[in-house]
């Protein structure tokens, strides 16, 4: 399951403290009520909108019940934020109905939280001030452009209801558009969380034990962020990469360890 992490975006329930092993699936459902001029790839497509924002609410309750997550001291907000940027939101089920007059489409939606996954990158996002600034400004500039793409279907919804038959090529088409800007949105959260995951990947790889810093700039390239010298742990600089440090001995300067926090664990290397 935890491949779904790479898919999309952070969502999901209320429920007491879990082990850091289990995988738990959220589930949600919304009903959206159909105008005239809603086909039902429209209807669809706006009523995941919502039934995706309802789960990653449900999401951020059941994560901020972890007891580390809880000691990241991040709101309830935040962790709505930074989840939905690596969780992956599905539609389970998909009921057409006739009520009170109106076609409706109702949607049940899951998103799967693996507790441990999602702690671990929490606490990347955490050690990483700048990340936190980017991944907070990014969600709620998108946020606000899906709220105002919203905005304007239902505008041309009342547009198209009242539209003469000649102007319902050009309405719908103008709709299409407005369709694909929020799919673009969602592709870029998606495509935020691969990058992050897919570095992961290839520090797992192909960062070894003893590589230079050339090497590794060379194969991961610039690092979100790097630390100095910690005599502590005998490092020298310590490079981060969305998940993970790569850190370099302090006289070799050569790769020593690699961890999800900067106590580096040699055993993570390829010898």
């Amino acid at each position: 399951m935890r491949t779904l992490f790479a898919m999309t975006l952070l969502a999901l329930f209320v429920l007491p403290t879990v082990s850091a092993a289990e995988v738990k699936t959220i589930t949600a459902t919304h009903t959206y009520i159909m105008g005239d001029n809603d086909s039902r790839n429209d209807a669809r497509q706006l009523c995941f909108l919502e039934a995706k924002r309802k789960v990653l609410e449900k999401a951020g309750s059941f994560i901020q019940t972890s007891t580390e997550v809880r000691n990241f001291q991040l709101t309830k907000d935040q962790i709505i934020s930074y989840s939905a940027a690596v969780l992956s939101v599905e539609i389970t089920k998909e009921d057409f109905g006739f009520s009170n007059g109106h076609n409706e489409l109702t949607l049940t939606v899951k998103a799967d939280v693996d507790v441990a996954d999602v702690q671990k990158r929490l606490a990347a996002i955490v050690a990483d001030k700048s990340l936190q600034e980017r991944i907070t400004a990014q969600q709620t500039a998108q946020q606000q452009q899906i709220q105002q793409l919203q905005q304007q279907v239902q505008t041309l919804n009342s547009r198209l209801s009242v539209a003469p038959m000649s102007s319902y090529g050009e309405l719908r088409k103008e709709r299409a558009v407005v369709f694909g800007n929020i799919q673009e949105l969602e592709n870029i959260k998606i495509a935020a969380a691969q990058r992050i995951t897919a570095k992961t990947d290839i520090i797992r790889r192909y960062i070894i034990k003893n590589m230079t810093v050339e090497e590794v700039f060379r194969i991961l390239g610039q690092p979100q962020k790097r630390l100095g010298e910690e005599f502590y742990n005998n490092y020298g600089e310590m490079w981060f990469y969305g998940e993970k440090w790569v850190c370099f001995g302090l006289d070799s300067h050569t790769v020593n360890g690699v961890g999800h926090n900067r106590s580096c664990d040699p055993n993570e290397l390829e010898k």
